[in-house]
């Protein structure tokens, strides 16, 4: 590469692509630690390593169009001994479910917002 702008422009617009991509996803995850705290405070549990992980991305069709799912799992205790998952969908930047499954075996689902699939 010699410094031309022929050359320096496509991989200036590619890095930004990069940023911005990094930039959702981190935003994404932050809903999605936020969303799992609320579920947990509201049921009494302890979020443990205060933190989700990324389970699924896939595109789908959303109220707006084509858009990102992404799932997110995350472990909580519920008597500060077993540990148990729970996890969130996001659609786009919208948080549209927050399940928990408890060591009585119950499922916990808060339906947050609409998504077409």
């Amino acid at each position: 590469m010699n410094g031309s702008p022929e050359a320096v422009i496509p991989l200036l617009l590619a890095l930004a692509a990069v940023g911005l991509w990094w930039a959702g996803a981190v935003a994404a995850r932050d809903r999605a630690i936020a969303a799992a705290r609320v579920l947990c405070r509201d049921e009494g549990w302890q979020l443990l390593d205060e933190t989700v992980a990324l389970a699924r991305l896939r595109p789908v069709r959303g109220d707006r169009g084509l858009q990102l799912e992404r799932r997110y799992r995350f472990e909580f205790s519920a008597d500060g001994g077993e540990r148990s998952v729970g996890g969130v969908r996001l659609v786009g930047p919208n948080v549209t479910l927050r399940w928990a499954e408890t060591p009585e075996g119950r499922v916990i689902e808060q339906s947050l917002g609409r998504s077409r699939q």
